[in-house]
């Protein structure tokens, strides 16, 4: 009876420490003759939004070939005839097209999509989830609760006895 009341407290309190939900962090990581990488929300606001056609988000930090960089960024729609490119960073501007959206909802509020991307050039673009801190709590609060739970139960004496 203890341990299931341990179990449901710890579980009441990964609930409460878990908070409210926000927009999930996506990590953008572009590979080719270089490597980028970059985090956005999933459902981010736009700095610059054009209907139809673009978006832009200015400043965002991120790594070029593990080297701290800050650049600008650009998504097109997918009749946009370079739909995902980068400005202003430290290897110069690197336009791609993919012939594929990478977000759905319109320019003014996008929503990416998870996945891998065929961009030009010989270039791939992965968009994957972040876990959250608040996720990796709830995580490990849930297996410690698991494992005292298994600890605590009573050892079970099984007693075979053969006739012959």
């Amino acid at each position: 009876m203890k341990g299931k009341t341990y179990f449901a407290a710890c579980c009441i309190a990964a609930l409460v420490a878990a908070g409210s939900a926000c927009a999930t962090p996506y990590q953008f990581v572009v590979t080719g003759s270089e490597t980028i990488r970059f985090v956005l929300d999933s459902s981010p606001t736009p700095d610059i939004s054009i209907p139809g056609s673009f978006f832009v988000f200015n400043s965002v930090s991120g790594t070029v070939d593990n080297q701290a960089a800050t650049f600008d960024l650009g998504f097109g729609s997918a009749s946009y005839l370079n739909n995902f490119g980068l400005f202003n960073n430290s290897v110069g501007p690197s336009v791609f097209g993919t012939g594929l959206p990478l977000y759905t909802g319109t320019e003014a509020a996008p929503t990416f999509k998870l996945g891998t991307f065929a961009l030009d050039a010989g270039y791939s673009l992965t968009i994957s989830g972040v876990p959250e801190p608040t996720s990796w709590a709830m995580l490990l609060i849930g297996f410690g609760a698991l494992g005292t739970v298994v600890r605590r139960r009573r050892n079970i004496t099984v007693r075979v006895r053969f006739s012959g």
